[in-house]
């Protein structure tokens, strides 16, 4: 490995589970998914592959890197966006670079995420339709094989990967798919995010005429990875059915992510992807309803990770000290039953002591029932003998 930081990663994962090898497989399929239907079974499938394979993330990428590797292709650890910089400009001096292709950059999520478009631009790399070299985002790594899944390609696609000089290809950590026989449904549920009825598929193993460089990003995923009750939202496959159904996104917008990252998911992550005091306030930006859980293909615990997010918060120290006291008081005002019982008035009052001032100016103040369920229930059904 040529990073230390994966080095440290690797020390971070669980058991391994062992997996067959494929075959070897260089392709492309134009098949048509009109609509296509999801068996709940393969779903479940994909979804406790993916999650054993973050569990053994270590092991799958080291099988991936050599079986890679051995096709003449170079793979590059990058732990964040300036890893990754200064190791393109070491190729673009090395080809001399002067021009660059550059996929819809709305397509490709970690190509935002790094912030490419802006790099290229700031390096005075001009973008054309064939430049001296061409960038692809990476859908999937394929371990058993050391090959690429490339979706949304075309015919004029393939052609470039075998014929360019010099290709270079970024992914994360996280996107592994551990079994090709798990291509076919994975390609089905992420159809729906990308609204298309064709999903033109490319497995790309490396060609003899061309340079193929791979970036495998980390930007802070092992940090991530630590919080074990969280690490099921990296097996995300960016299907978009959460946000769909999300009333608090579909209310409020992505305007208070300001992330290439946004709806349920991004809750979670987020925090950790970026910091905390940044991006606290999504933690909260739930209402528990549990909708994104009911549409999840592959059925993630998305309310548990959340919650579990928030527990993490309180006992990491992580929030200020008189957030920390007003969140514990109305903790301890919530669960007490006489306190709860009291009258509307009283409790309208206790409330609002432990709400801070910009709070009460941003939203209106909670509203109480007259009675408790407690009396309402009594009323209406007696007293039990």
């Amino acid at each position: 490995m040529n990073n230390d930081n994966y080095i440290n990663f690797l020390d971070l994962s669980d058991n391994a589970i062992k997996h067959n090898e494929g075959p070897s497989i260089f392709s492309l399929d134009n098949s048509e998914l009109k609509n296509p239907y999801i068996n709940p079974n393969d779903s479940s499938k994909l979804g406790t592959a993916l999650c054993r394979t973050i569990e053994n993330l270590d092991e799958e990428l080291n099988k991936f890197e050599k079986n890679f590797v051995n096709k003449h292709n170079t793979v590059f650890w990058a732990s964040d966006y300036e890893d990754v910089f200064d190791n393109l400009r070491i190729i673009f001096k090395s080809q001399k670079v002067r021009s660059a292709r550059l996929p819809s950059i709305n397509a490709s999520t970690i190509f935002r995420e790094i912030g490419l478009k802006y790099f290229l631009k700031q390096e005075k790399i001009e973008l054309t339709d064939s430049g001296d070299v061409q960038f692809f985002n990476v859908d999937m790594l394929l371990p058993d094989t050391g090959s690429l899944l490339l979706l949304n390609q075309t015919n004029n696609s393939f052609q470039k990967l075998s014929n360019n000089t010099t290709n270079i290809f970024f992914t994360t950590i996280d996107r592994v798919l551990p079994n090709i026989n798990l291509i076919d449904i994975y390609r089905k549920i992420v159809t729906y995010a990308n609204g298309a009825e064709n999903q033109d598929m490319v497995i790309f193993k490396g060609s003899p005429n061309c340079n193929n460089y791979l970036f495998i990003v980390d930007n802070r995923r092992t940090v991530f990875l630590q919080e074990k009750p969280l690490r099921p939202a990296l097996t995300c496959v960016n299907c978009g059915r959460c946000s769909d159904v999300c009333p608090v996104l579909q209310t409020i917008g992505n305007t208070p992510y300001n992330n290439v990252f946004t709806g349920p998911v991004a809750n979670i992550v987020l925090p950790y992807f970026e910091t905390f005091e940044t991006y606290l306030h999504v933690l909260y930006a739930c209402t528990l309803c549990g909708r994104c859980e009911e549409v999840c293909p592959i059925s993630l615990p998305i309310r548990d990770m959340i919650i579990a997010s928030r527990q993490s918060l309180m006992s990491n120290d992580i929030m200020e000290k008189k957030d920390r006291r007003m969140m514990a008081a109305l903790r301890k005002f919530l669960t007490n039953r006489s306190k709860m019982n009291a009258s509307v008035f009283n409790k309208k009052h206790l409330l609002m002591k432990y709400i801070s001032s910009d709070v009460k100016k941003s939203r209106r103040p909670a509203q109480f029932c007259e009675e408790s369920c407690a009396k309402m229930y009594q009323k209406n059904h007696g007293s039990e003998e």
